[in-house]
C-alpha cells in the first residue's frame, strides 16, 4: 500500500513574523537590509527565507490577506473616481462588472451614467429564488429563476 505524503503547515518563526509585519506595511518603503537591521538579522537571512517555497507561500498568503482586507476600500475609491469622470477607473469598473468590450468607444459622461445604472441595478437586484411582489392591483408574486 502506498503512503500518502502529508504536508505540514508552515509555522513562521517570531523573526519571520516581525519581518512580514514590516515588509507588508504599505506606509513604509524599506529595504531588506533596513528590515534586517530593525529586527536583528542580515539581509542574507531574509534572502535565504525567500528561497524557501514554504516561506514564500506563507508570505504570499499574508499579502493576499492584506489585499482582501483592502478590497472594499479600493473598490470605493475606484468607483468614486469613475463617477467623477476618470476614464481609466471607468474602464476598470466596467470591466469588473462585465460591461466593457475592447474597442468600445466611450466618453466619460456616458460611462459615468452606465456605471451609476449598473451599480444601482447590482444593489437592487433580488437574488435568485427570491419572491418579488407586484405592486399592481392583482397582487401577483413572481419567483425569479
Amino acid at each position: 500500500m502506498e503512503e500518502l505524503e502529508v504536508k505540514e503547515e508552515f509555522i513562521p518563526s517570531p523573526l519571520q513574523i516581525k519581518f512580514s509585519a514590516i515588509y507588508l506595511n504599505v506606509n513604509k518603503r524599506i529595504t531588506y537590509e533596513d528590515i534586517g537591521k530593525e529586527i536583528g538579522i542580515t539581509r542574507q537571512t531574509i534572502w535565504s527565507w525567500l528561497k524557501k517555497p514554504e516561506f514564500k507561500n506563507w508570505l504570499n498568503s499574508k499579502k493576499m490577506e492584506l489585499v482582501n482586507d483592502s478590497l472594499i476600500d479600493i473598490y470605493k475609491v475606484a468607483l468614486r473616481k469613475a463617477l467623477n469622470g476618470d476614464f481609466n477607473f471607468c474602464k476598470m469598473i466596467l470591466e469588473m462588472i462585465g460591461d466593457y468590450q475592447p474597442g468600445m468607444k466611450l466618453n466619460t459622461a456616458g460611462m459615468q451614467e452606465l456605471i451609476q445604472i449598473q451599480v444601482i441595478q447590482s444593489q437592487t437586484q433580488p437574488q435568485e429564488g427570491a419572491k418579488v411582489e407586484d405592486n399592481t392591483d392583482n397582487g401577483a408574486v413572481q419567483h425569479l429563476k
